[in-house]
């Protein structure tokens, strides 16, 4: 394609959106400094394999976050789990035969797409830039092999934008790609000629590739028929490689937590940037007074030593004679580390607190019951419910309608299998994982504890137990509980089972009856035969 207006438009936005960043970049090239080192690329440039851990000398804010980003993954992507299942919204509809094994089998396939994908890799990292950087970016992109694959893009690379709604719906990509690497993705049919020329002679030279995706209204020119634009360009030789567009918005750009009137989120590491900073700092001064304490500076008198002082176990040290005193003394006594390491013990409190470490491991005595442990973990996942939520909105739910727009296209789901009474658009998400479970698992508690206190009345009355619907009590709990649907019958199937029960149960009393009768007639005529005998 030949360059054009757009790709001028494009790189003034793109300008736009970096100076709306800049104040940003410094925060978290300090944050990724002290906390994630291997990440600390945003305003400085290391060579790969260079050392890049320069500044930390205590390592509890990197621990704290590599837990945060593990419990993350456990309690909202555990791949062990079926971690949310499409539903209607509407439980009876979702009762119905057809549409609940629709809905079944479909949440089924997408968990197993996912498990097979490059998911749980590339979440994690996702994971460890919300605790630091407080904003994450997971590309989605359709793959002929896996269907989708993930890949997780560092802060360094990308800029985006909101909407009117607050939800990114604009995310600029740059990259210093290998010229190889542009021909192996776009081929060589698409390229300029000088690429042609820089393929045959260096191949490993790398240009500046910008992606731009942003929702086609914003620019006329683009021609697509999805929503979505997409538009891969060369920067510096502002040349269009390809133009497209996404039904589906292919990245989920999550936020830790955000301020009004800012688009990048904020982070744990930015709360707890103080206390890190002064952790790593006591804790070098800390080392250096350990340092002083085990192998203190010597106060020697002048001349006093023959030569020069052994400082090593064992060593010995000649002195001129008629020395007043030791020749050799410490210069420094009754250093107080231990004053430094409680301070220190504090800080590192402070940002394991920062880190919800508290919350996220249980700590309990042998003398805990199960119920109280399993309690007590449902209370801790109730408290980080709240700050959870956002990634629900911003990371989860993007990224199973991406995967259920592919499964469409490509007839993985074919829209012949879909219920004439159930549509796409019909469809919601509900989410299983442990923080999900744990904040509907009180209305299943209140349930269970009202039919519980009614125990006593329901004895000495057992009509009170009309008050409840057994039915939809048993079919409510087992929703918030999370079961399978599948498992649970269909009322159909509940009242066909209840009519062949009260069936066989009226054959048995009739049986019973008939039995009685013939016992009754049995001794009737014996009784008659004995009073025959006797008369």
């Amino acid at each position: 394609m030949e360059s054009s207006s757009l790709v001028l438009k494009l790189e003034r936005r793109l300008k736009h959106m970096k100076s709306m960043r800049g104040t940003f970049e410094t925060h978290w090239q300090e944050v990724a400094d002290y906390v994630i080192p291997r990440k600390n690329d945003i305003t400085t440039y290391h060579h790969p394999g260079e050392k890049r851990n320069f500044v930390v000398y205590d390592d509890t804010a990197t621990q704290s976050n590599n837990l945060l980003a593990g419990a993350l993954q456990g309690m909202l992507t555990n791949p062990t789990l079926e971690w949310f299942e499409l539903t209607t919204g509407d439980t009876e509809v979702d009762d119905q035969s057809d549409i609940r094994e629709f809905l079944g089998r479909t949440t089924r396939k997408m968990h197993d797409i996912i498990n097979a994908s490059n998911f749980q890799t590339q979440i994690h990292e996702v994971y460890l830039d919300l605790g630091t950087i407080g904003t994450g970016n997971l590309a989605m992109i359709e793959d002929d092999k896996s269907i989708i694959r993930f890949m997780s893009k560092h802060i360094s690379e990308y800029y985006i934008e909101e909407d009117n709604r607050g939800r990114v719906d604009t995310v600029f990509c740059e990259y210093r790609w290998s010229v190889r690497k542009i021909v192996q993705e776009f081929g060589m049919d698409a390229l300029p000629k000088f690429i042609a020329e820089k393929f045959e002679k260096k191949p490993e030279s790398e240009i500046c590739v910008v992606h731009a995706v942003f929702p086609k209204a914003d620019y006329s020119e683009i021609d697509t028929p999805h929503d979505i634009a997409s538009v891969w360009y060369l920067q510096k030789e502002k040349y269009v490689i390809a133009e497209g567009g996404f039904r589906k918005f292919p990245f989920a750009v999550p936020r830790w937590t955000k301020i009004s009137g800012e688009i990048y989120g904020r982070s744990p590491s930015m709360q707890a940037l103080p206390s890190i900073k002064m952790l790593n700092q006591m804790q070098k001064t800390t080392i250096i007074g350990a340092q002083k304490a085990v192998n203190p500076p010597l106060l020697v008198n002048d001349d006093g030593v023959i030569q020069p002082v052994n400082t090593f176990p064992g060593g010995l040290n000649y002195v001129r004679p008629g020395i007043q005193g030791p020749a050799i003394v410490p210069l420094m006594e009754n250093t107080r580390i231990d004053f430094g390491i409680q301070i220190i013990q504090e800080h590192r409190r402070q940002v394991r607190e920062a880190f919800f470490v508290d919350q996220l491991q249980l700590r309990h005595g042998p003398q805990m019951t199960a119920t109280e442990v399993m309690q007590r973990t449902e209370e801790q996942m109730r408290l980080l419910g709240p700050m959870l939520g956002r990634q629900q909105i911003e990371l989860l739910s993007p990224l199973i309608d991406r995967l259920f727009d592919i499964m469409l296209r490509r007839k993985i789901i074919n829209k012949e299998d879909i219920p004439l009474d159930l549509s796409e658009a019909d469809l919601k998400v509900q989410y299983k994982s442990l923080v999900a479970r744990s904040q509907r698992i009180n209305e299943a508690q209140n349930i269970l504890r009202a039919i519980e206190s009614s125990a006593p009345f329901i004895q000495v009355d057992p009509s009170v137990m009309d008050n409840y619907d057994g039915d939809k009590a048993v079919r409510r709990i087992a929703r918030l509980f999370s079961v399978p649907q599948e498992i649970i019958r269909d009322e159909e199937d509940i009242q066909d089972t209840r009519d062949q029960r009260s069936q066989a149960m009226a054959a048995q009393q009739q049986r019973q009856v008939a039995s009685e009768e013939a016992n009754i007639n049995a001794v009737d005529a014996q009784t008659a035969t004995q009073l025959n005998n006797i008369t």
